[in-house]
């Protein structure tokens, strides 16, 4: 989505030029391995097409699942929150933010609403809105591209993986949330 291009963008802001990259299939999941299904269609190799998904409830899960769908296909990707743990984009930032008033509110509203109507869910996406709307006065992908602490070490290896790949000539970004 526009949150995780903002990321990606950002990562690589004084590395390289925006034309050197394009974002495909950011409508989440299923987009993601229909573009990586197609690829021969839109005419990119395999080795210059990069995949960035959020694992959401399970790093293991989406991890096979991505695996069966590249079937030994030379394609790169990462799975957010940081190629290991379960969660997404907005679980990064939120780690990097750690603890704010507004933050604290909304976790004491969340556990609420959560508590008196189980079959509510509220998303990090809304937490992350909640912080970035009220304390900074942006949305999330303007916080992202104007106050976000990308030199945090959370973003190493994303931004290594990005940056290592035009080495090897244009990338394409498959970015998503779901």
């Amino acid at each position: 989505g526009i949150t995780d291009c903002a990321l990606v963008n950002r990562l690589l802001e004084n590395k390289t030029e925006d034309s050197d990259y394009k974002f495909l299939g950011k409508k989440g999941i299923s987009s993601v391995f229909k573009t990586i299904k197609n690829l021969n269609e839109k005419d990119l190799e395999e080795n210059s097409y990069f995949a960035i998904v959020d694992a959401d409830d399970s790093f293991e899960d989406r991890n096979k699942e991505i695996q069966s769908r590249i079937d030994n296909r030379d394609i790169n990707y990462y799975i957010l929150p940081n190629h290991q743990n379960s969660g997404d984009l907005e679980t990064l930032i939120l780690e990097i933010i750690g603890n704010s008033v507004i933050i604290n509110c909304f976790n004491t509203y969340k556990e609420c609403i959560e508590t008196k109507y189980p079959d509510c869910q509220i998303d990090n996406k809304a937490k992350l809105y909640a912080y970035t709307t009220i304390e900074h006065n942006k949305r999330p992908e303007k916080y992202i591209e104007e106050n976000l602490d990308i030199k945090h070490p959370n973003f190493y290896e994303l931004k290594q993986k990005l940056q290592n790949l035009f080495n090897e000539g244009t990338i394409y970004d498959n970015t998503t949330s779901d």
